[in-house]
């Protein structure tokens, strides 16, 4: 896409060719919090429910040729309904505060991803940008991570940061990671963030992006790796002088510290 009048050329990422500077939904920050992402989760919810409803009360008549009785109708149309509502009725009792199994918390992350391509249809069908959703996304998957405060074992900890950041910023964040005993990589990609994840073998992994990277990302990494992720604003539009809050990255950081063991005689 040709720069806009008096906007020098830029090189933009993968995740970011259909920008139109015209109609970007926030270039300095995103507040969605996580709860709106379990708000669409839930309506997708719901709508997968009826629809199995649906699908039970087309087969009624075979189930009563069959002779089985209406109790197998019941059994069917309740057993259908919990399973598609209990993942969204657990990440609303996380959000409140309740303490998770690690187990469930485990299986919600794969729900989580398995479900945000439905859920990030549903989301645009109703006007919230993939961007705002993805910014809920990023902040309930880390809720969930740090919920479960499962540790791990593995090479100690990554800090992935995007090649946009800004220069001062990318120093703290670099020093943040010297600091803490961290490897620090910038990635140009997603291909090379991933490979930075699977070839090094981290234990645990704060990844700085976009919403649409983060969300690619911890989709491929979430169920194989303990993974924080921080969204960063744009004041300038994608993929330059973005900026994060280094609090915030500071005290992910030091919570993934609490969360790698040492392999045994490392």
């Amino acid at each position: 896409m040709a720069p806009t009048a008096g906007e020098p050329r830029r090189r933009l990422g993968d995740a970011w060719q259909d920008w139109d500077p015209a109609r970007s939904d926030s270039p300095i920050e995103i507040r969605d919090g996580p709860a709106a992402y379990a708000a669409f989760q839930s309506g997708l919810a719901l709508l997968l429910g009826v629809a199995w409803l649906g699908v039970v009360w087309l087969i009624q008549p075979r189930l009563e040729a069959a002779a089985t009785g209406p109790s197998l109708r019941y059994a069917l149309q309740a057993g259908g309904s919990v399973a598609v509502l209990l993942p969204s009725l657990l990440l609303w009792g996380m959000l409140a505060g309740l303490r998770l199994p690690v187990r469930i918390s485990r299986g919600l992350e794969f729900w989580l991803v398995g479900t945000w391509g439905p859920t990030q249809a549903l989301a645009s069908r109703l006007g919230l940008s993939r961007d705002r959703l993805g910014h809920a996304f990023v902040l309930l998957a880390n809720r969930l991570s740090l919920q479960s405060r499962r540790s791990r074992t593995g090479s100690g900890l990554l800090v992935l940061a995007p090649r946009c950041l800004r220069p001062d910023q990318m120093r703290e964040l670099k020093a943040m990671a010297v600091d803490a005993g961290a490897r620090f990589v910038v990635a140009v990609g997603g291909e090379e963030a991933r490979a930075a994840v699977f070839e090094g073998g981290p234990a645990a992994v704060l990844a700085v992006a976009c919403e649409r990277d983060l969300v690619t990302g911890m989709s491929d990494v979430l169920r194989r790796r303990t993974v924080l992720g921080i969204a960063n604003r744009r004041p300038d539009g994608p993929c330059r002088n973005s900026e994060i809050d280094l609090d915030e990255a500071r005290r992910l950081l030091a919570t993934l510290q609490g969360l790698v063991r040492t392999p045994a005689g490392g």
